[in-house]
């Protein structure tokens, strides 16, 4: 009760914090950049991340965690932020802002409601109790008892939230499942039935899961862990609704089933043409699907054969509902991919407790394996990742050559301006309504998705090109035609509207949504509300809008497969002998000069081509790989990333495609992000490193400080290596020698670049430094032919 009583005065604390945030924030933008105000606002905030962290506020733990960390880059730090950089904290600032109002919001809205509580049947054992405190440390109320029957009577008295038993207590744990069963048919509660063991036998799980269990725990258990499972398994999200689909030919009998599950709560699409299921499903995306056997045209053990066939309904149940009484046509109807029979005539009740049961299971299945939403919660619409596997799927279907098709992207103009007048809450209300005006004008067929936080796309295919142009101009018009409520005032609102239309053959979806958002930004350059479609520049032309000359040379250079890689070596200070490169990416000049990353990276982030050379590179460094795993070589190759299209969802899909067609894995690949860069993408960052890491990919980040919030990152995203940031060169031993220790403990090997004499040498060697690297060492190569057994320390 201490704790929550903690909670309760951090939360009313937390405006007059944020408005110390931002008075600091204020003061340190306007004025000269001060060593003095940048501690004031990096301790301020890292106070606040302690203590979001400790009352498990997570959204907005998650807004201040970015802000804490990008922010560290810049403290003690001798450089001062450049204007992009400027507006990525000034946007991080408002993110924690628009992260605490919605914290309010949700705060005053959460209903007066009893404190959680959860019986444990146990003889007192450590595993139970180690669950029993992390309950407890999550405002949940535990109660323990060494009998079945004394458990059973506090039941009665008041339900718990869950129940969880040891195993050594599984002779006892019949009767208590009998009643949770009874429960459960007469008074519709579900109380959860979880078992944690000591042991490894599998009879003992067997028991349990005879017993009823809904979940198993063997130790060594994570009992933080446990317990959130145990909660979320106590209150199940029920924000988004069920969804049902009924395939049945008689609509008699489809309006019957379809009315039960509408009374209980149910959305309901009913199909009583069997031969449209598969788009049907495509746009209704059902928690489970209700279908009878017998049909015309195509009978329901044949539907189920196709549906299987299709990795986005590969796990979606389905329950057949069929006067078929001849078991052996019932277990057909199992064994190609059904998970339940009902026999008519069913009564609702019957039909609702399997309906409720199969959809629950499946959703615990998939939030077990960590399976993602597909829509996001401000606007309804498919969340980016799932637009990009649409994309996908719809380029490889055979329709993809015969109707044109294309990707949409609006982006509302005047946004900054729109934040700073009405705040980043009223600016989430616009694009929630935005949502609403694009699903009014798709059809079923199309893919409408938030493509980032203030901009929609839409993958749509049609007739004719002329078809898709006056779509684009339709969403133009339906943002235009009526002003959006923003904080109590009527505020009109224009959008630029991009599009680009899929050529034949293409199969980058995002580097088609790159193209269509590229047109939507020279729609908002040219002034703002029109429609632009994408044309590809010449080559060597210079495009619109003045761009430096050095953008021609990248284009050219991309376009003439003429970038030139060199190779700089690490030294493993470990193991004397192993191969480490790392890859540097130059862009030639007609003159013969190179330019480097220092020189291009800004032009080329301007020009929108970072993501292009991020490609290109990788390509590069995995054909090296296979050549010299053929050779019975194993490099490891060190690969920096420039893009934000390489912590997207949609990159290790491409990734492990290349792999793929050049049948090698991607073991010696080690992908290297600025702390920084992550640092604004923290969940996508965590997501796209651990379908890395499935690839056997490692991860490095790079320029990495001193300060306790980078070294949280490093936990968060586990990854392998760390190159610290150029100033800790200098720094004293004591500071070098915790960098390397905190790195080490999080099972990450420590990468010093820029060694320039042999006493940065000798001092990040003693202080226990894992690979060192520099032109003092040795300067870029234009091969990988250096003898790294020659080298002597």
């Amino acid at each position: 009760m201490v704790e929550h009583d903690g909670r309760r005065a951090f939360l009313a604390e937390i405006p007059q914090r944020l408005a110390a945030i931002e008075e600091n924030w204020g003061e340190l933008r306007a004025g000269s950049w001060q060593e003095k105000l940048l501690e004031q606002l990096y301790t301020r905030i890292r106070d606040l991340a302690d203590a979001a962290n400790q009352f498990d506020l997570f959204q907005l733990g998650e807004s201040i965690f970015s802000a804490e960390v990008y922010l560290s880059s810049f403290v003690d730090d001798v450089s001062q932020p450049n204007p992009r950089q400027l507006e990525e904290l000034d946007g991080l600032i408002r993110a924690l802002r628009a992260a605490a109002d919605s914290l309010a919001d949700e705060e005053a809205k959460r209903p007066a409601s009893r404190q959680s509580v959860v019986y444990t049947l146990s003889d007192g054992g450590e595993l139970v109790g180690k669950v029993a405190e992390a309950l407890q440390q999550r405002d949940t109320r535990t109660e323990n008892f060494d009998d079945a029957k004394a458990l059973i009577d506090a039941v009665d008295r008041e339900q718990p939230d869950a129940v969880v038993v040891d195993t050594a207590q599984l002779p006892q744990v019949g009767r208590v499942s009998t009643e949770l069963v009874r429960l459960q048919a007469h008074q519709a509660l579900r109380i959860p039935l979880v078992f944690v063991s000591g042991s490894k036998n599998l009879q003992l799980r067997i028991d349990a899961m005879r017993a009823g269990g809904d979940a198993y725990f063997v130790a060594p258990l994570d009992a933080p862990r446990v317990a959130d499972r145990i909660i979320r398994l106590a209150h199940p999200d029920e924000s988004e609704p069920r969804k049902v689909m009924v395939v049945e030919d008689d609509p008699t009998q489809a309006d019957f089933a379809g009315s039960i599950l509408r009374k209980a709560g149910m959305e309901v699409r009913v199909v009583t043409e069997p031969l449209s299921v598969m788009q049907e499903l495509e746009a209704f995306k059902p928690d489970l699907i209700l279908m009878d056997i017998y049909m015309p045209d195509v009978n329901g053990i044949e539907l189920t054969t196709i549906i299987r066939e299709h990795n986005a309904f590969a796990t979606t149940p389905i329950v057949f509902l069929s006067g078929e009484q001849d078991t052996d046509k019932q277990l057909d109807a199992l064994s190609v991919g059904g998970d339940d029979f009902i026999a008519k005539p069913i009564r609702p009740k019957h039909l609702l407790a399997i309906v409720e049961h199969r959809i629950q299971r499946a959703r615990s299945v998939m939030q077990a394996v960590g399976a993602r939403r597909e829509r996001d919660r401000v606007t309804g619409l498919f969340n980016r990742r799932h637009f990009f596997e649409r994309i996908a799927r719809a380029v490889e279907s055979p329709e993809s050559h015969q109707r044109p098709a294309a990707i949409v992207h609006i982006q509302p103009d005047r946004l900054g301006e729109l934040r700073q007048q009405q705040g980043i809450g009223a600016v989430d209300t616009m694009i929630a309504d935005l949502g609403e005006r694009v699903r009014s004008l798709v059809s079923a067929a199309d893919v409408a998705s938030r493509f980032d936080e203030n901009t929609i796309a839409l993958f749509a295919r049609r007739e004719n090109a002329a078809e898709i142009a006056d779509l684009a101009e339709r969403l133009r018009q339906a943002v235009a035609e009526r002003p959006f409520a923003m904080g109590g005032q009527a505020v009109k609102v224009t959008a630029s509207v991009g599009y680009c239309l899929l050529e034949a053959g293409q199969d980058d979806a995002a580097g088609l949504a790159a193209r269509a958002e590229r047109a939507s930004t020279l729609a908002a350059s040219e002034g703002g509300n029109r429609v632009v479609a994408y044309a590809p520049p010449r080559t060597g032309a210079a495009p619109a809008g003045g761009a430096p000359p050095i953008v021609d040379h990248i284009r050219e250079a991309v376009h003439d497969d003429r970038l030139v890689v060199q190779y700089q070596p690490l030294l493993d200070l470990r193991a004397r002998g192993s191969e480490n490169y790392e890859l540097l990416l130059c862009v030639p000049h007609p003159s013969g000069d190179l330019y480097t990353e220092a020189e291009y990276r800004e032009a080329a982030a301007e020009a929108n081509l970072l993501d292009a050379l991020d490609r290109w590179l990788v390509e590069r460094a995995v054909e090296q790989i296979k050549r010299r795993r053929d050779a019975s070589r194993h490099p490891h190759l060190f690969i920096r990333q420039l893009g934000n299209e390489a912590l997207s969802g949609e990159f290790p899909a491409w990734l492990a495609g290349r792999l793929r067609s050049l049948q090698t894995v991607g073991t010696g690949l080690v992908l290297d992000y600025r702390l920084a860069d992550v640092s604004q993408h923290l969940k996508a960052a965590q997501q796209t490193f651990r379908a890395l890491h499935d690839m056997d990919i490692q991860i490095a980040l790079s320029r990495f400080p001193e300060k306790p919030a980078a070294f949280k990152v490093l936990r968060f995203l586990q990854a392998d290596y760390i190159e610290v940031t150029p100033r800790l060169l200098k720094a004293d031993p004591e500071t070098i020698r915790f960098v390397v220790g905190e790195a080490h403990k999080a099972d990450a090997q420590v990468i010093v670049g820029n060694i320039d004499d042999a006493k940065s040498v000798d001092l990040h060697w003693s202080a226990g430094a894992d690979y060192i690297q520099g032109n003092f060492i040795q300067r870029p190569l234009e091969n990988m032919d250096y003898d790294f057994f020659q080298v002597v320390v």
